[in-house]
């Protein structure tokens, strides 16, 4: 019996009204079918979906009120037992190598776990970042990713304020902000849409993924083009992304086959 394929695709509520939601296309297949069982009946924006490589039946999205799971590639949701109610979630990621452990990013900048595979969470300790941009918004987890080599140690980017690093699995974390503000003293990587600062465009991380070939290294996407650390999140260069397309406003996902990144133009 062949195996069917699936496209997930999260949507948020436009302008002109929309509820937002999450749809499903089966590969080959020329519809979209909309996945609302068990999900809030005003509809949710969702800024992330994760599918669990071991299970293709067990999906995950992230959204503005909460997380939810479904265990048959989203015929039903069930909203997930975060610490907090509500919370606006906008990363999850599955542990490579241990798939009952699970961080899931929220804003304002904090990060849940869960070590039994979705069913009890813990709220990890706040990152204490520096408060270096005030955007018109709180700033938030965008991506979160474990480095397949450590698998204590997890990184995240964070819009708009740099990324930050833990060795421990989330009980403490590190700012790998600082080498990134390094860029901004020159002029092409200084931008300012709604904060105080022209560092704001190297600090709006929108996407991060470890390697799984080179062991320590880091890809941050971030409104200035798309940066590599080979020394876990210590000191940064730019890839130079624009040396291939004009689209540099980045948003990256690695898996341990491929590494997919899309852009816009900055």
């Amino acid at each position: 019996m062949s195996t069917v394929h699936h496209v997930y695709v999260g949507a948020v509520r436009s302008a002109q009204g929309g509820s937002g939601g999450v749809f499903r296309q089966a590969v080959g297949s020329q519809r979209w079918d909309a996945l609302d069982a068990g999900l809030p009946d005003d509809g949710l924006n969702v800024h992330a979906i994760t599918v669990d490589r071991r299970d293709p039946d067990a999906v995950w999205i992230a959204t503005t009120k909460g997380a939810f799971r479904s265990r048959n590639r989203g015929d039903i949701w069930e909203r997930l037992a975060l610490p907090d109610d509500d919370t606006d979630i906008w990363s999850l990621t599955i542990h490579p190598a241990d798939q009952r452990t699970i961080y899931a990013g929220y804003g304002p900048t904090g990060v849940y776990r869960s070590d039994d595979g979705g069913e009890r969470w813990t709220k990890l300790p706040d990152p204490r970042l520096p408060n270096r941009v005030h955007m018109t918004f709180p700033c938030r987890v965008m991506r979160l990713d474990v480095d397949p080599s450590e698998p204590d140690s997890v990184y995240a980017c964070v819009e708009a304020n740099g990324a930050m690093r833990s060795s421990d699995r989330g009980e403490s974390w590190e700012d790998c902000t600082t080498d990134l503000l390094r860029f901004a003293a020159e002029e092409k990587y200084k931008s300012r849409i709604v904060s105080q600062t022209e560092i704001e465009g190297m600090l709006d991380g929108h996407a991060l993924a470890c390697s799984a070939a080179a062991p320590g290294t880091v890809f941050l996407a971030n409104r200035m083009g798309l940066f590599r650390s080979d020394d876990r999140g210590a000191t940064w260069r730019d890839v130079k992304v624009g040396r291939f397309s004009p689209m540099t406003y980045a948003a990256t996902r690695a898996s341990r086959r491929t590494t997919r990144i899309s852009c816009t133009r900055r």
